[in-house]
């Protein structure tokens, strides 16, 4: 279990260093920040401190490393990025066909939508039930190239992912491997 040592919440600017990070594989350089010498991609703005604690404890039991900055609407969460590197001059490429780990399904009968319960929240999440395996739901997208590139930016980071097809977009989801399906009473 996290404890508050795992949390760092900086409140001051001076605190830390806004910058912009190139990643391996991503097209143009992403929002971060450095703090003693590491560098940190912004995930999420979240409105309150309970589940932005929620969050950070969700990300440390999978092995990552936070931090949190404060700002008017809330807190910004922000996690390690082990291989970024200040934003250079130079552009790389990103492919935006997907790697053999990422599934896309254009068939809304290859899956099953169901809510999710996972051991570090209280309230159910929106899932999918895919290969007897539970995934949340991330994001939708406007177009596939946006849905494989945040595809491809979370199975660098560890996280297996699955992308759906629908009316609404493309949806991006996050397996969890500790979740359950909520059972539906009606």
């Amino acid at each position: 279990m996290p404890t508050m040592t795992d949390r760092i919440i900086l409140t001051q600017l001076t605190e830390y260093e806004r910058c912009h990070l190139s990643l391996p594989d991503e097209a143009t350089p992403i929002a971060g920040i450095s703090f003693r010498g590491d560098y940190y991609s912004f995930l999420k703005v979240v409105p309150t401190l309970d589940r932005t604690n929620q969050l950070v404890d969700r990300l440390v039991s999978r092995g990552s490393r936070a931090v949190v900055t404060t700002i008017p609407k809330g807190f910004c969460i922000w996690v390690y990025e082990a291989l970024a590197k200040p934003k250079s001059r130079h552009k790389s490429i990103v492919s935006t066909t997907p790697s053999r780990s990422i599934r896309i399904l254009k068939s809304d009968l290859d899956y099953r939508p169901c809510q999710l319960l996972v051991p570090d929240l209280d309230k159910p999440l929106t899932g999918i039930a895919y290969n007897e395996q539970f995934h949340s739901l991330l994001r939708i997208v406007r177009d596939e190239a946006q849905a494989i590139e945040l595809a491809q930016k979370l199975e660098r980071r560890g996280n297996s992912t699955v992308i759906t097809v629908s009316a609404y977009g493309y949806s991006v989801w996050v397996f969890e491997p500790e979740a359950r399906s909520v059972e539906r009473r009606g």
